[in-house]
């Protein structure tokens, strides 16, 4: 490999190491809330069903 080719592979890892950075955090949207407590809700209401149905029979 020349010292060209070096340069640019170094370059280009460090611009996707800087892109990932950028966007490692960043705010859930409307649907995303609305779709994680639906299902946070479904799955505690199903625990509470099966622990009173497996209690009882």
């Amino acid at each position: 490999m020349t010292k060209g080719q070096l340069r640019t592979g170094e370059q280009s890892s460090v611009n996707v190491q800087e892109m990932l950075a950028e966007d490692e955090w960043y705010d859930l949207l409307p649907a995303e809330k609305k779709l994680i407590s639906i299902t946070l809700g479904l799955g505690l209401i199903l625990l509470v069903i099966f622990v009173i149905v497996f209690k009882v029979f």
